[in-house]
């Protein structure tokens, strides 16, 4: 697995140990589409790792997209109480990272 793939593996592995302590409220709401674009993000990392130099760009895009709409939700989350500030500081670092790992694979393969 790539640098960047384990990145994100372990930034959901911690939200992972995290959810449990959200609201139930949040958790079945948000906390699940949280989930869900960390799996999104996950496999669109791993098919651009396979994927044709020339798709790789747009498939890179995605998981930006994904990420940067992770990093809103995360925040909304704050913001109803559903997550402890240090948790959020924690994987807004891990998020922020993330992104910016993506950007720099996205512009190594610019065509």
């Amino acid at each position: 697995i790539s640098g960047i793939g384990q990145k994100i593996i372990s930034a959901y592995a911690y939200w992972h140990s995290i959810a449990r302590h959200i609201p139930k409220m949040q958790r079945y709401s948000l906390g699940i589409k949280i989930d869900v674009l960390f799996a999104d993000i996950i496999e669109l990392v791993s098919m651009a790792q396979f994927s044709p130099k020339e798709e790789r760009s747009r498939i890179i895009s995605k998981a930006i997209t994904k990420n940067d709409v992770l990093k809103h939700l995360l925040y909304v989350l704050l913001e109803l109480k559903g997550i402890q500030e240090t948790y959020f500081i924690e994987l807004a670092q891990r998020t922020e990272e993330i992104g910016r790992m993506l950007y720099g694979w996205k512009n190594q393969v610019k065509p």
